[in-house]
Formats: C-alpha cells, sequence, structure tokens
C-alpha cells in the first residue's frame, strides 16, 4: 500500500532519551515507511540545550537515530539534518 503522494508522518525526538525510547520511535519510523510515508525527524531542543556547544551532541543524537532505522530498512535522506525554530530537523524516505 502506497501513501499518497507528499503525505508525511513525524517522530520527535528528546534531547534527553534513553535508547529504548529511541529503539521504540526508530521501529516507528520503519512502518510509516513501510506504508510508503515520508518521515520528518524531529530532535525538540529547550533552554540551553540550543546553545552551540551542545550542537554536535545534538546531531550525534539524530545521527544514532537514523543509523537505527537504516539496520532495518533502506531509507534515503529528502532533506539534509537543518536547524529549525526549537531544533533540528531532517526528512527521510523509501529510495
Amino acid at each position: 500500500m502506497k501513501a499518497p503522494h507528499g503525505e508525511m508522518k513525524g517522530i520527535r525526538l528528546r534531547f534527553s532519551m534513553s535508547p529504548h525510547d529511541m529503539e521504540v520511535r526508530a521501529n516507528s519510523a520503519v512502518k510509516f515507511l513501510d506504508k510508503g510515508y515520508k518521515v520528518r525527524v524531529e530532535l525538540f531542543l529547550r533552554g540551553r540545550q540550543k546553545s552551540d556547544n551542545l550542537s554536535g551532541f545534538s546531531k550525534e543524537k539524530v545521527a544514532l537515530f537514523l543509523d537505527m532505522i537504516k539496520a532495518k530498512t533502506e531509507v534515503k535522506i529528502e532533506r539534509e539534518l537543518k536547524k529549525e525554530g526549537r531544533g533540528l530537523t531532517v526528512i527521510i524516505a523509501k529510495p
């Protein structure tokens, strides 16, 4: 079953999220991708988490999440990691 063109689902991550919680969200993202949806992965940041000295850690967190997804299915990055509003966002889809 293919989702209608352009439909997107969102996955929200937190800065101090446990590895198990990230694994659960990764499983949800894989299910969305298998149904044909694009997935927007957002890392939500608050207060001092937005500071530049923690931005490297934030990017590593998103990269770790994407690696969890890539271990389960093939993905292509529709839009690279970008700082937006309250955090970091990346859009992924099935190739």
